[in-house]
């Protein structure tokens, strides 16, 4: 399996091709951003619990996801690179195909992710959950705040936007596929 970490650089690696793309007015499905936005997701939450993953007292489920995320990269990067190509030709492909193998590889300090950001006041209890994610501007906090009560877990919202979301470790994998479907279309998580 492939580094959390480098799995996310990988993504940035394509988020930056995606956005070059955009520039170049290729056609960007919204099924694709969709992707982008659920994958980025998902890796922040895996990354917040690499170390239970990688000592096997997290579930199953969260190595199954890590697995399916390895999956996701690769069909964006096959995508994209395939849109690379008949944009701007075969050297242009190569460029960033360079790029990718040397982010999954973890030897790009370019497209290194940010360190784990720390998250504030959640007790670090064995049943306990946790992820954090930056809302988009456009979501009124009411909603999320309804969610959250739905799916019975905490929340706290900083002055840059930045929700952070505790509870029972199934409550937050509920909230975050939730949150995944309200803010960026169906949630290809099972």
């Amino acid at each position: 399996m492939v580094s959390l970490d480098s799995l996310l650089a990988a993504w940035i690696v394509l988020n930056d091709l995606l956005g070059a793309m955009r520039e170049k007015d290729v056609f960007i499905p919204d099924l694709t951003y969709a992707d982008f936005r659920n994958s980025k997701m998902s890796l922040e939450y895996l990354r917040s619990f690499e170390s239970e993953i990688r000592s096997g007292d997290q579930y199953d489920a969260d190595t199954q996801l890590q697995m399916e995320m390895e999956l996701t990269i690769q069909r964006l990067h096959d995508t994209l690179m395939i849109w690379a190509e008949k944009k701007e030709g075969v050297e242009y492909r190569n460029s960033w195909e360079s790029r990718f193998a040397a982010a999954i590889r973890g030897e790009s300090e370019e497209y290194k992710p940010d360190p784990q950001v720390h998250i504030s006041d959640i007790p670090r209890e064995r049943d306990v959950g946790f992820f954090r994610i930056k809302l988009p501007e456009d979501i009124p906090v009411e909603i999320v705040s309804e969610m959250a009560e739905d799916c019975r877990v905490n929340i706290s919202l900083d002055g840059e936007r930045h929700l952070q979301v505790s509870g029972k470790k199934e409550c937050v994998r509920d909230a975050m596929k939730r949150l995944g479907e309200l803010f960026y279309g169906d949630s290809k998580l099972e």
